[in-house]
């Protein structure tokens, strides 16, 4: 267990760090969608490769019997990932994860609430009632910045204005909101199919395809040659990465329970997201990180912590 444990912890670190990677990929590129479409197609040859390698059994009689629902992760996690890139370039990689947690939380009280997705009810206590007023309230506390109040820096004070910063948060809380839904769905999928790498790679394979759409409708760019001769290696991996976190979160369920492999794995996300303010990692912009942001992230794992428990 102590194992399991210290792998969630470090398989949340990758999502801040992929989102860093996927953001200079897509300013690279010229277009977010760009750094997406490039970004998912690494991650589903990699899950690809995995599937060669493990070749699980599928059952595909019960697969074709499911509810149309269940193939919409893919499109959730394209939005859910290119806004994040949108996110980290406004607002920082503190708040690129915690304010989408809000949303993934909010979004999963509701899921579970109303039995949505074909799921099992489970009644509103007040226990995970105040575990989203503390998500919540700790939210806003990562986003106050000290431009916000009052102390710019030259980092801050070129950033967007409050009422920019307000809708975005609106839209992460959203995006947030598609990433429980793409949980959802996946998990029917998956056992549907009798396997969670099945569920990862249909997901990310849909992705793509709904990416290649977008990038040929807007004519993105894919200057993958230039990219090559001017950025690391290192700009490659962020699929993988995302392949990694899918696969590291199905080893451990079982062994750690749903509810204990969030809380530690979103543990490892709001720890890197600071990391990665503080100390603008692989080029990422440095924002200070506060005391008050401090409390508000302590507040939001808190949160989820009473909410997945409860």
């Amino acid at each position: 267990m102590i194992v399991a444990l210290a792998v969630g912890i470090a398989a949340g670190v990758l999502l801040p760090i992929q989102t860093t990677i996927n953001t200079r990929l897509g300013r690279r590129a010229g277009s977010v969608f760009s750094g997406s479409f490039i970004s998912f197609t690494v991650g589903t040859f990699a899950l690809a490769l995995a599937l060669v390698i493990t070749r699980p059994r599928i059952d595909y009689a019960t697969l074709g019997a499911q509810s149309w629902w269940v193939w919409i992760g893919g499109a959730c996690g394209v939005i859910f990932l290119s806004f994040n890139m949108v996110l980290m370039r406004a607002l920082g990689a503190s708040a690129s994860v915690v304010l989408p947690i809000v949303g993934q939380v909010v979004g999963g009280v509701l899921i579970d609430g109303f039995g949505l997705f074909a799921t099992a009810a489970v009644g509103m206590s007040p226990v995970r009632l105040l575990g989203t007023a503390a998500v919540i309230v700790g939210a806003v506390l990562v986003n106050v910045t000290p431009h916000a109040r009052g102390h710019a820096t030259p980092e801050t004070a070129a950033g967007p204005s409050a009422r920019a910063r307000l809708l975005l948060a609106l839209l992460a809380l959203g995006t947030g909101a598609l990433s429980s839904v793409q949980s959802t769905v996946n998990g029917k999928l998956g056992v549907a199919a009798g396997s969670a790498l099945v569920a990862a790679f249909v997901s990310f394979a849909i992705g793509l395809v709904v990416l290649a759409v977008i990038v040929v409708a807007t004519r993105a760019p894919l200057p993958i040659r230039g990219i090559s001769r001017t950025e690391p290696r290192w700009i490659w991996i962020g699929g993988f990465m995302g392949a990694v976190f899918v696969l590291v979160n199905a080893a451990i369920v079982p062994i750690l329970g749903t509810g204990l492999t969030v809380s530690v794995v979103l543990l490892g996300q709001i720890l890197a997201g600071i990391g990665v303010d503080q100390f603008g990692i692989l080029g990422a912009t440095k924002r200070p990180v506060t005391v008050l942001r401090v409390v508000g992230t302590l507040l939001v794992f808190a949160g989820v912590v009473l909410v997945r428990v409860a």
